[in-house]
């Protein structure tokens, strides 16, 4: 189908409704029960794993400030 094509509808964004996007390509969450099961069979520690993740994050090299000629031409 194509943008031009009288049957195509167009949904704004804000209206999109994500998970329902997900279900209909086959997407199927996880439980709560299946979750914990997980979580206890892989031996995580008490950090989440998003803070895990971000902590250890190699930090980029600090550029230094640019200075500025007073006057090039000279």
């Amino acid at each position: 189908m194509r943008l031009l094509d009288p049957r195509f509808k167009y949904i704004p964004a804000a209206r999109t409704d994500v998970a329902a996007t997900w279900r209909r390509f086959g997407y199927k969450p996880m439980t709560d029960a299946e979750r914990r099961s997980r979580k206890l069979r892989s031996g995580d520690s008490a950090v989440p794993a998003d803070d895990a993740r971000t902590s250890a994050a190699p930090q980029r090299p600090r550029r230094p400030h640019l200075t500025l000629a007073a006057n090039v031409n000279e």
